[in-house]
């Protein structure tokens, strides 16, 4: 089989590979589509050990990577219960392999083939109804990381939500708000074509041209009293997908009394806070990292009975044989590009 090799910042090679063997507990699964994510594209740009990405011969690893994925069952261990060739399925790379998240990020979704071990319906894979395709099966597991970021604050169909970042997580987290049924949520980017794609969502978008954020925020959700008078946006649970700096003390500034932040994304560098702020507003800040089962059922289900737009953040796709081309393109700011998807069929 041919698989995309990681050698390490900027080098990456196609090359072939045997084709893994499967145990009586395994799943061999050919893979139809990959997702590059975030931390494909940090391994490709800086430094794959901050990911859990490992370059060939680290720690004796063969250099294949990668982890959103969906594809067909190609074959099926003898002690797998209801699984059967031919199958088209999710695969869920946190437990795909027997070592765990240890085997998340090289799992190997690059490659024609993945082998599942310890394979299970409902476990690590997730069997796709007939009118999915696999454009729209490609895109699980980035909204199941936005879902967690939901649902580590416990949103509710009736609140009023803003979204930082309309890239990948962000679209994603906004999507898994819509799906559980709230109105109009906003979310805040400085790229005009993505907010473009918000709007089209069925969410408001904001770029700073609109002008002071808490303005729009009063305007679009209204106000809230905070303890000393003031009047706050009508916001309550704040979403932070982007990263950057100063966002979080941005927000702990609009924040009315008791409203939830969740971090979603992976901030670089230490940030500063108003920690008197926080304190008296009775703030509540959670991280979200990655997603857990339920968030994943969830996720799926959505995009199993479409009842999600997330797929139309794929943007751009490329053939396996094209896959070095497909890193350069995702990681070049100006090619505008949201998910760039590996294409093997």
């Amino acid at each position: 089989m041919k698989a995309l090799i990681y050698y390490g910042t900027g080098k990456l090679e196609m090359e072939d590979r045997p084709i893994p063997e499967t145990g009586r507990k395994d799943v061999l699964v050919k893979v139809a589509r990959a997702g590059i994510c975030g931390s494909d594209l940090t391994a490709y740009l800086a430094d794959g050990m901050k990911v859990g990405i490992l370059y060939k011969g680290q720690f004796g690893h063969d250099g294949q990577f990668g982890h959103e994925m969906a594809g067909t069952v190609e074959k099926v261990g003898e002690d797998v219960k209801d699984v059967c060739p031919g199958d088209r399925v999710f695969v869920n790379p946190t437990v795909c392999k027997r070592n765990g998240m240890m085997g998340c990020d090289i799992a190997g979704a690059f490659s024609e083939y993945v082998l599942v071990e310890n394979a299970a319906y409902g476990y690590n894979l997730m069997k796709l109804a007939d009118d999915v395709s696999f454009d729209e099966a490609v895109v699980i597991e980035p909204l199941a990381v936005g879902t967690h970021g939901k649902n580590c604050i416990d949103v509710k169909p009736h609140e009023n939500i803003v979204i930082f970042g309309a890239g990948t997580i962000g679209l994603c987290t906004l999507n898994a708000v819509l799906a559980v049924g709230c109105q109009k949520p906003v979310v805040v980017d400085m790229n005009q074509e993505r907010l473009k794609l918000v709007e089209k969502m069925g969410a408001a978008a904001y770029h700073p041209d609109m002008g002071e954020l808490k303005e729009f925020l009063q305007d679009h959700f209204g106000t809230a009293v905070n303890p000393f008078g003031m009047l706050n946006p009508d916001v309550d649970a704040f979403i932070d997908c982007a990263g950057a700096r100063p966002i979080i003390d941005q927000i702990i500034g609009l924040a009315k009394e008791k409203a939830r932040i969740a971090v979603v994304a992976v901030y670089k560098t230490n940030i500063e806070i108003s920690a008197a702020t926080l304190l008296a507003s009775q703030l509540t800040i959670k991280g979200s990292c990655g997603f857990e089962h339920a968030d994943l059922v969830e996720a799926f289900h959505n995009i199993n009975t479409h009842r999600t737009a997330a797929p139309q953040i794929v943007t751009h796709h490329f053939a396996h044989k094209d896959a070095a081309e497909a890193f350069r393109f995702a990681a070049d700011p100006k090619s505008g590009a949201i998910k760039v998807v590996i294409d093997y069929q």
